[in-house]
């Protein structure tokens, strides 16, 4: 069976994600461009969050888990981390919980595909597209309706 022990394989903070987004940008901190340990780190995170068990680190820093759903929200709304991002509704709360859950099953997948050494499929599948889908329709806008509003006008204009 294959098994992995937790202390072996060390901790995925906040701060190594800032550090790895800063080296290399936002595609660096993707499932797909993380190393294996981190990856590791990511998909327990992402399982403990979306159980209830906690967002913390053994030494209590926090996770890069939740780090990473905040930053490619911001992306995806094209906002400024900096402005932050405000959580005061349930339903704001909800998009939060469907991004943790987009990332976890790219990270579970990304984890599998190497295991089995097969190859990646996320060029296909982009994690960045599916968390802006989450947003527009949490947003209640749509990239057709913004498209069409801008590049065509109305009929007998």
């Amino acid at each position: 069976m294959l098994l992995f022990d937790r202390e072996e394989i060390g901790h995925f903070s906040e701060m190594d994600l800032a550090h790895v987004l800063e080296a290399g940008g936002w595609d660096a901190i993707l499932p797909q461009s993380l190393t294996d340990n981190q990856l590791v780190c990511l998909t327990d995170q992402f399982r403990a969050i979306l159980w209830g068990e906690g967002s913390r680190g053994p030494d209590g820093s926090p996770n890069a888990a939740i780090a990473m759903a905040m930053l490619l929200l911001a992306k995806a709304r094209d906002s400024e981390f900096a402005e932050g991002v405000d959580f005061d509704t349930e339903s704001d709360m909800d998009l939060l919980r469907e991004i943790l859950m987009v990332l976890s099953v790219a990270a579970d997948r990304e984890l599998v595909s190497r295991l089995l050494k097969r190859p990646s499929d996320q060029k296909d599948l982009s994690v960045l597209t599916g968390i802006e889908a989450l947003v527009m329709q949490h947003d209640g806008t749509s990239p057709m309706t913004s498209a069409s509003a801008t590049s065509h006008p109305p009929a007998g204009a």
